[in-house]
């Protein structure tokens, strides 16, 4: 299905029937999935656009925001909505926001490179392999947004989700998947109607982040087998960074044999960094890499 730009900044892509990508191009994916009773928005991104306007023009039902975990470009329109849903390990940051300016401004610097590098790569894209669309191309902050002011307001959550709960959309639930690892506070929901799974930061095509202070590698290689045992039921992976908002399931088996490898050993590490240009210890596969503390050892 066709990308379509909406407004300024936001991308929207119908991916299943009542299923929507709302894309932050180059940042992060929210999804709205759409339900005869009501409907849930995951991930309220990066708050440089509202994006409750673009969630009603998709959908007239109530909404409830149910957040993958808690960092500030999942959160950060969390305060446009009533109702907000997280796992309990997230609930104190969404109220207090542990970020520092430092962290904010290593976001929007790294932001400007992006955009900066995007130029070039769009001319080779244009001639030669044509990957880019409107979902995947960069684009300036909408005017009106200073990048240097960027912070999070804080929002405070009404319900609290752990594994297994149902979430009750009339003709469609979603059912949740704790998975920390990234974060203590990690969830994904399956569509078990539509074969979607829903990720946050547990899965993706670019780098998986087990490197900060709060991640843990076990237990992201715990709820990575996990998601495996699931794939069968899977025909869709909903994704939420690194230029795609969708992925086939067997990225599912390959994340969590990579966990394995680097868990035992097996997988070169090579010096690296990540978005804010800090240290990492990087392991490579074909379509994702593994970001881990520098100098980590099995």
């Amino acid at each position: 299905m066709m990308s379509q730009p909406n407004g300024d900044w936001f991308v929207v892509r119908r991916v299943t029937r009542d299923t929507y990508a709302v894309c932050e191009p180059g940042h992060v994916n929210s999804f709205l999935l759409v339900g005869t009773e009501r409907a849930v928005l995951i991930d309220t991104g990066l708050g440089v656009a509202p994006i409750r306007p673009i969630v009603e023009a998709l959908s007239d039902r109530p909404v409830t925001v149910v957040n993958t975990h808690s960092p500030p470009d999942h959160v950060a329109g969390n305060h446009e909505f009533e109702q907000i849903a997280i796992h309990p390990a997230g609930r104190a940051a969404l109220e207090n926001q542990p970020f520092s300016e430092e962290d904010y401004r290593g976001y929007m610097d790294y932001a400007e490179r992006m955009l900066g590098a995007a130029g070039g790569f769009e001319a080779a894209d244009r001639e030669y392999f044509q990957l880019f669309d409107s979902e995947a191309r960069p684009r300036p902050f909408p005017p009106g947004f200073d990048p240097a002011s960027w912070t999070v307001r804080p929002s405070r959550a009404t319900e609290e989700l752990s594994d297994g709960d149902r979430i009750d959309l009339g003709d469609r639930s979603l059912t949740v998947i704790a998975t920390p690892g990234h974060s203590p506070d990690g969830i994904c929901l399956l569509d078990e109607r539509d074969g979607v799974l829903v990720e946050g930061d547990t899965l993706g095509t670019g780098p998986l982040y087990a490197q900060f202070p709060d991640s843990d590698l076990e237990a992201f290689a715990r709820s990575s087998a996990r998601l495996r045992e699931l794939k069968d039921d899977v025909r869709l992976v909903l994704i939420a960074h690194f230029n795609r908002s969708t992925a086939d399931p067997e990225l599912i088996e390959e994340i969590a044999a990579g966990f394995e490898r680097v868990r035992a050993g097996e997988v070169p590490l090579a010096p690296s960094t990540d978005l804010t240009g800090a240290p990492v210890s990087e392991a490579r596969f074909a379509r994702f890499s593994i970001l881990l503390p520098p100098n980590h050892r099995s």
